[in-house]
């Protein structure tokens, strides 16, 4: 169960994105993902411990980044044993100063496209759209 502090913070970020699945990655000294389900009245999700952790993040003003695939119901492809493989949007936040800063489409193909060891750029993930991640409202958020 989440605290009210993290479901403001979940509401916030999920606020007018199109989809019912999502996997949120929150990258700091570790990453941690978890999958959440939209469904009538909530969502459910995986691993509560990662929302929580990005609540206390964004709330102590500490640096990270988040990173949120979106499941679409759109097909990027079929697997030869016929699973449907959807395509994924994803967007990206960095979070500092008690903000979720949004990424461009640019930058987060960037970082995503690029080896981190030798800095080599590396083909896109197939399936996957980057797009520019919104503005999220933390008012209610910071007011708590």
């Amino acid at each position: 169960m989440l605290t009210s502090r993290a479901r403001i913070l979940l509401s916030a970020l999920l606020r007018d994105l199109p989809g019912r699945h999502h996997i949120l990655t929150l990258h700091t000294d570790r990453s941690d993902s978890t999958s959440v389900v939209l469904h009538t009245g909530g969502w459910d999700i995986e691993h509560p411990p990662v929302v929580e952790r990005l609540s206390g993040i964004v709330a102590a003003g500490r640096s990270a980044a988040l990173v949120l695939r979106s499941f679409t119901e759109e097909t990027s492809h079929t697997l030869a044993n016929g699973t449907a493989i959807p395509v994924k949007v994803v967007r990206g936040w960095r979070i500092a100063d008690h903000a979720l800063v949004p990424f461009d489409e640019a930058e987060l193909f960037d970082a995503h496209c690029t080896d981190a060891a030798s800095g080599e750029p590396v083909p896109p993930e197939r399936g996957v759209e980057f797009a520019p991640a919104p503005a999220v409202d933390l008012s209610a958020f910071h007011a708590r």
